[in-house]
């Protein structure tokens, strides 16, 4: 058995889990974003289910990657970020490397943003 983590407002969790739900937009994206089925998402909004841990730490992670960007430009440009090539990342999209684990190298490519280096 799996374990999970409440969603309780003012718990770290619950409310990054609100702001990626605000930041998609809709549960179908964020359910992409996450790497499950839309209806999981639903669930979790419900309060008929809690993520996984392993959905848990993706929505974390998206979370904090969301709040930072948005700390480094405007919050408009942070969905065209997120799907744009980076050349911090080889090429790669920020949202490509996050659903491939590259977090760390998100975080660096938004340093550098914030830094103001150009690759």
């Amino acid at each position: 058995m799996s374990a999970t983590i409440p969603l309780q407002a003012g718990s770290a969790f619950g409310d990054g889990f609100r702001m990626l739900l605000a930041a998609a937009g809709n549960g179908a994206l964020l359910a992409e974003l996450v790497g499950v089925r839309p209806s999981q998402v639903t669930r979790w909004k419900q309060g008929v289910q809690v993520p996984s841990a392993e959905s848990a730490r993706a929505i974390m992670d998206f979370a904090y990657i969301v709040a930072r960007a948005e700390s480094v430009m405007h919050e408009k440009v942070v969905p065209i970020w997120l799907d744009s090539p980076n050349q911090f990342l080889r090429g790669s999209t920020p949202r490509e490397c996050i659903r491939l684990g590259r977090v760390a190298e998100v975080i660096g490519a938004l340093d550098a943003e914030d830094e103001g280096a150009y690759a």
